[in-house]
């Protein structure tokens, strides 16, 4: 009996994660005709059939839910051991490409940058900052090593890595009315806030928070970008619910007021994803060992500067 080929593997699993043998032709950059023969290949080598052809695509059979699952692992381990030799080359070579929310932009990446670059000249760092969906789509194709994101839906074909839960922060330039320390939301009089847009994964949660007090009709303005919210408050009359981490410049600053919202305790959880069936090279594995640690001492900061929450966090 012959060898299953890794190639064999690989389209199989494009197909599984697309549904459609033409996106995953396109994912993989061949034609679909190749794509076809490689899953037919599989499919007469192990005598089984992996997909029912439908009229949108293809839908996995019971036997090609667990294959898929084993082929993840198996190309995994493959691209381990590819990255593990490399390592032992002496200098770290090689591109790093990662995908970063804005929230980390402002105070976090700079210094892993700035390290990283000075430990490993030899080592080109591509960083894409955007939202959720944007980074999530940019790993899914393989455009980017892994992202930082917030959590929500992960698609097949990505692996997530749970980082750590951040504050949520509603931020003021003003001194919000009869409030001293943290915020009920129920008990503030109606604000006039800026928010992300709905593409933002952070959108939905802050949405069904304020549904729950219909009481306070809050005025919205949507802005998808954190920098130009942040302007827009110290300006004075609108403020925004932000993350702890992009807020760290701001926490002895006295023009601007930062408030937890409590009952309950609102936070963000941040994930790293990364592609399924890659490993990360030795470069992408020290950078994202770096940029994680810088994250989760940001997080834990912040959750020190609001000590006085208590231990629900």
């Amino acid at each position: 009996m012959s060898h299953i080929k890794l190639q064999n593997l690989r389209f199989f699993v494009a197909v599984y994660e697309e549904g459609s043998i033409s996106a995953a032709a396109r994912k993989v950059h061949a034609t679909q005709s190749g794509v076809s023969v490689q899953v037919r290949d599989l499919e007469d080598h192990l005598g089984v059939v992996l997909f029912d052809r439908i009229s949108t695509g293809v839908s996995p059979t019971t036997v090609g839910d667990q294959i898929y699952r084993r082929a993840v692992r198996i190309l995994r381990e493959v691209g381990l051991l590819e990255a593990d030799v490399t390592a032992q080359s002496g200098d770290l070579t090689g591109e790093v490409r990662v995908g970063i929310m804005p929230t980390f932009a402002r105070a976090i990446l700079s210094p892993v940058l700035a390290r990283f670059s000075d430990d490993n000249p030899h080592v080109d760092v591509k960083v894409t900052e955007g939202y959720s969906a944007l980074l999530t789509r940019m790993v899914l194709m393989g455009e980017l090593d892994f992202a930082i994101v917030p959590d929500g839906d992960i698609p097949k074909g990505l692996r997530c890595t749970f980082l750590d839960t951040d504050l949520e922060l509603l931020v003021c330039h003003r001194p919000v009315e009869s409030v001293s320390g943290n915020v009920d939301l129920s008990a503030i009089p109606p604000l006039r806030l800026v928010l992300p847009g709905p593409g933002n994964a952070r959108r939905a949660k802050i949405d069904q928070r304020l549904r729950n007090v219909p009481e306070a009709v809050h005025r919205i303005l949507e802005m998808d970008s954190m920098m130009t919210t942040l302007g827009i408050v110290r300006q004075g009359d609108w403020s925004s619910i932000l993350p702890g981490c992009l807020c760290l410049p701001d926490m002895d600053d006295p023009e601007i007021h930062l408030y937890p919202i409590m009952r309950p305790l609102m936070t963000v959880d941040y994930l790293m994803i990364e592609p399924a069936t890659q490993a990360q090279s030795a470069a992408v594995r020290l950078f994202a060992e770096r940029l994680t640690a810088e994250i989760r001492d940001s997080c834990e900061i912040c959750r020190r500067h609001f000590a006085n929450l208590d231990d629900r966090m």
